[in-house]
């Protein structure tokens, strides 16, 4: 017969107890190993808090840089003191040989920043200069490096796997333009997913891949579809009757 629900609570609580007793006569027994347990358990806090309290002050300092860089370049630009967009000089061999410069300036801060949040920006900035010089291979080597550089599953990420499929798009590889595109929307935390993975679904049935653009495409729900623009969803929407059209087409006809 089983033992009443208290005699078992009242044996559970004396094992305790006994466990705890032992663990006393040990400590008292002891106190050389306890005390270098305590100080071993206090470095590490104060290690782990001075690696964070480290690594905040070089991200700082790795932003500074870049920000720097990036306003010298607007002010050798022609910009004015607050002006964000960037003006084109009159002389475009001035300019061109402006942005060489800056381009070079960002790659080699993001090669010194290496590890920073900073470096990815620096590497993301860098490419767009190089886009801007019509250089399409530098600029896709620089958005790859950032995509590659930034920290894995973050916003930043995937904002820099954007960039490189618009770059891969204008080059005219769809394909991995969708992959890029992909891999951001499953980025979570991004604000952009949703736009992100209707653009996968869209470069995807631009390389004739029409499964990968539907299965995509399917997965959204009917809130995220009406997020995307119109151009991409009715191009879905179309892209799905269509296949569901010739799949009804192909089977064949019951008895």
């Amino acid at each position: 017969m089983a033992k009443p629900d208290s005699t078992q609570a009242t044996e559970t609580l004396h094992e305790i107890e006994s466990v705890f007793d032992r663990a006393a006569h040990w400590a008292a027994h002891n106190p050389v190993l306890v005390l270098a347990g305590v100080a071993a358990i206090l470095v590490s806090s104060a290690a782990f808090g001075g690696y964070r309290t480290w690594r905040t002050h070089q991200e700082a300092n790795a932003s500074a840089e870049v920000a720097a860089i990036a306003a010298d370049f607007l002010g050798a630009m022609g910009a004015k003191p607050g002006q964000l967009d960037i003006p084109e000089p009159a002389n475009a061999e001035a300019a061109a040989a402006t942005r060489r410069e800056y381009a070079t300036r960002l790659s080699e801060a993001a090669d010194r920043l290496s590890g920073t949040r900073a470096a990815v920006t620096a590497r993301l900035q860098a490419g767009q200069l190089h886009a801007d010089l019509g250089d399409q291979d530098a600029a896709l080597a620089a958005w790859r490096s950032a995509a590659e550089a930034a920290p894995r599953g973050s916003a930043l990420e995937a904002l820099a796997r954007v960039r490189l499929g618009t770059g891969l798009e204008a080059a005219g590889d769809a394909a991995a333009a969708a992959e890029a595109y992909l891999a951001a929307g499953r980025v979570a935390d991004f604000p952009g997913r949703i736009l992100a993975l209707g653009d996968a679904a869209r470069s995807f049935a631009d390389a004739g891949q029409n499964e990968r653009a539907l299965e995509v495409f399917g997965a959204l729900s009917e809130e995220e579809v009406d997020k995307l623009p119109v151009y991409v969803s009715a191009r879905l929407t179309e892209l799905r009757i269509r296949s569901a059209a010739t799949s009804a087409a192909a089977a064949p006809a019951t008895p």
